[in-house]
């Protein structure tokens, strides 16, 4: 059987077709998906080259916040003790008591709590609505500011101590509420609030219930004041200076020879 040159050269033709559409599917279809995948991936690329640029144009920038912020919880760390048991509120008030000329006849402890961290508070502080004032406008810096704080670019953080997802989460802080029975002189008691709000660790009043006696001149009444401290901190808790008091006599029967 012969076969003519025509068929021949259609039979190649049909040949180099099915090659052409063979290498499409198999070699030039999936070389197009890897360019496109490529591309996406070089895309993403250039946005975090773009997002690292405006970074390192802003690192001192981001240091000195960042200093600022350890300066800050430093600060923050240091008006609270690492715990506080019911000698160290006994102290606290002889201490009181010594440098307002404010007499206390005792001693009343409440329920220590936790406090609830509250958002809105710092949200409502006018220092903080001044930082985010500086907030970048461009699209870029938006986008370093999310990287660094981790949220998306529409977020807002407007807390300077928010305890979730941060270092912090186990930084807790508790209140030990105490009531005083107090007298003292109308002066001492301006002596006695101005003590209490010039403290180096935290301190609160809560309520004064106070009166005046027209006898001697004195006030009398009661105070409730809360006193704090913070769990979760590198802080180590110190024992109170306690110092001596004689307990006692040498002898029960006085000064026998």
């Amino acid at each position: 059987m012969k076969v003519k040159k025509s068929e021949i050269q259609l039979l190649i033709a049909v040949v180099g077709v099915l090659l052409v559409v063979v290498t499409y599917f198999l070699v030039y279809a999936k070389f197009n998906e890897l360019s496109d995948s490529m591309e996406s991936q070089n895309m993403s690329l250039r946005s975090q080259v773009s997002t690292l640029e405006v970074l390192d144009q802003r690192k001192a920038d981001y240091l000195a916040a960042t200093e600022k912020m350890k300066t800050y919880i430093t600060g923050f760390e240091s008006r609270f003790p690492a715990d506080i048991l019911p000698e160290d509120s006994i102290m606290m008030v002889k201490n009181m008591e010594d440098a307002t000329r404010t007499y206390v006849a005792n001693i009343s402890f409440g329920t220590i709590g936790e406090v609830a961290y509250d958002a809105q508070a710092s949200a409502d502080n006018s220092a903080l609505a001044a930082a985010t004032a500086d907030a970048p406008a461009d699209t870029a810096a938006a986008e370093a500011d999310a990287a660094v704080s981790g949220t998306d670019t529409t977020t807002v953080t407007t807390s300077p101590v928010s305890t979730e997802g941060t270092a912090y989460g186990d930084t807790h802080m508790y209140e030990v509420p105490l009531g005083i029975s107090i007298e003292c002189t109308y002066d001492d008691f301006k002596g006695l609030v101005r003590y209490i709000y010039n403290q180096q660790e935290r301190q609160s009043i809560q309520g004064v219930n106070i009166s005046y006696n027209g006898d001697d001149g004195k006030l009398s009444g009661n105070m409730n004041l809360n006193t704090y401290y913070l769990l979760g901190t590198d802080k180590v808790y110190g024992e109170p200076y306690i110092p001596d008091m004689p307990m006692g006599v040498q002898t029960i029967f006085g000064n026998v020879n």
